[in-house]
């Protein structure tokens, strides 16, 4: 089998895996979120995002080194994930510490104080399963991570809704949190050990040497979960669990559209970095024109339409005790616009060896978020935290065409999808929200969607060529991956 043939295979196992996981996340707190209310729920969430934020300091961006050696040479691959094991056993105490830490800082009560404990089972368990599996993509054998998160992901939505129907609180959820996270930990190190990994002695040199490596993936990691999780923090500080409840809802529904761009990247990737390796700069560019364009022509409808239907969504998903999700969700979708924009933005610098220029646009990213979050959140709640999120992934996406737009053939390139796209994505939620109001709300959704596609053929954000290009290059990319590079 080729090489080009491999990473498909591989793709096409983790993307459906990735896939799975994210539905089967999605009904499971869609689940407990009905059956416990906005209090639990909101307990529930701001424990996991507590745990969310410290994991971090558990890997400190170890992982895709061990994948990175592993992919270039068994020898030094083994001895660097030795290390990690060993560096993982020092870590995780500290990452748990440091949870249960900030709780009691915080002067939480013993209720989410014991949620935070139990979410740090999960934490641990996955600190381990995360450079277990990395050494199986450092082999470029997807499948046992693929079939294993899946599985574990079922336990854990199993678990959870099995804690809510029993009526065992937050505390019950985040241990049933924990069931999948066990798996993942005893179906990793089956596969690895299966797979040649071997335990092997190290030295204070290997462990000088992966810190070094590992400090960039360490600093981006950091920003991630601050600006991911830090608006979650901060809507418990000043609002309380409950305002949690609401704004996890909100923040479930929006971020699960994600799955989109992170499938589609999964091909534009390499063939962004095989065009810019073979100097074909014209090959670069349409390429990352097109994807910015296709970006643009899949965020804006989901995020006028997640918006305008906002209030009948919230009241029909989970009932009036989540109303107080509804201010948030009418604003948290737009943030996906420059979350989709932002997807071709990484793959054109990480594929082209500017990957440092995304860590420093993170970082900024994160310090705005913050900052954002420390002056909206106490004034707005959950909407102010919604807002942040808007403001701040703009920023990353304007930090992102500083970095870019020469690739693109000018500023005025890379600036015309979004220029596009903004107009008609405030008149998709005017027809959705005025014209959609009269109509029951799956019609309402079918017919504010139809307009959508008219509109963006209307305005040339796509056209019919294009969108069977890229749909040509997605199903060569996960449905036809035996064809790939078959005259090698």
């Amino acid at each position: 089998m080729s090489l080009g043939s491999s990473v498909a295979k591989n793709t096409v196992w983790l993307m459906a895996a990735t896939a799975g996981q994210k539905v089967v996340a999605f009904l499971a707190f869609y689940v407990i979120a009905r059956l416990t209310g906005p209090h639990i729920t909101g307990v529930y969430f701001y424990g996991v995002s507590v745990t969310s934020v410290f994991v971090i300091i558990s890997d400190l961006g170890m992982t895709p080194v061990v994948i990175r050696s592993i992919a270039g040479g068994k020898e030094d691959g083994e001895r660097l994930f030795s290390t990690v094991i060993r560096a993982k056993m020092f870590l995780v105490p500290i990452a748990v510490l440091a949870s249960i830490g900030y709780g009691t800082l915080m002067h939480q009560t013993p209720e989410i104080m014991g949620t935070i404990a139990l979410a740090c089972i999960a934490m641990s368990a996955d600190a381990f399963h995360l450079v277990l599996y990395g050494t199986l993509r450092g082999k470029q054998n997807l499948k046992p991570e693929a079939l294993g998160m899946l599985i574990g992901q079922i336990l854990s939505g199993i678990g959870g809704v099995t804690a809510a129907l029993l009526h065992l609180g937050p505390m019950g959820l985040a241990g049933a949190l924990g069931l999948g996270s066990i798996w993942n930990v005893i179906w990793a190190s089956r596969s690895a050990v299966k797979h040649g990994m071997r335990w092997v002695s190290v030295s204070l040199s290997d462990l000088r040497n992966l810190a070094l490596e590992a400090w960039p993936f360490a600093v981006a990691g950091m920003a991630v979960k601050v600006y991911s999780y830090i608006d979650s923090l901060m809507i418990q500080a000043y609002n309380g669990t409950v305002a949690v409840g609401y704004y996890a809802v909100a923040y479930k529904m929006t971020y699960a559209m994600q799955f989109l761009p992170l499938t589609f990247t999964a091909a534009l990737y390499p063939a962004l970095s095989h065009a810019y390796a073979n100097k074909e700069h014209d090959e670069v560019r349409k390429t990352f024109l097109g994807s910015l364009r296709f970006m643009a022509a899949i965020s804006f409808p989901i995020s006028a339409g997640l918006s305008a239907l906002a209030p009948r969504l919230m009241l029909a998903l989970y009932g009036q005790a989540f109303s107080g999700a509804i201010p948030a969700m009418a604003v948290l979708p737009w943030v996906l616009i420059p979350i989709f924009l932002d997807f071709p933005v990484g793959a054109l610098l990480n594929g082209s060896h500017r990957a440092h220029l995304k860590t420093i646009a993170m970082l900024g990213t994160m310090v705005a978020n913050a900052i954002l979050n420390l002056i909206l959140v106490p004034l707005y709640g959950p909407l102010g935290a919604a807002w942040a999120g808007v403001f701040s992934f703009s920023f990353l996406y304007a930090i992102g065409i500083g970095f870019t737009y020469r690739d693109a053939g000018g500023l005025w390139n890379i600036l015309l999808p979004l220029l596009k796209s903004l107009p008609v994505a405030a008149l998709s939620w005017f027809i959705w929200r005025y014209v959609g109001g009269y109509m029951p709300l799956p019609m309402a959704f079918l017919f504010g969607a139809a307009i959508s596609i008219i509109l963006m053929f209307a305005v040339r954000l796509m056209n019919l060529q294009e969108v069977m290009f890229f749909w040509k290059q997605l199903s060569n990319r996960f449905f036809k991956q035996e064809n790939i590079h078959a005259d090698e």
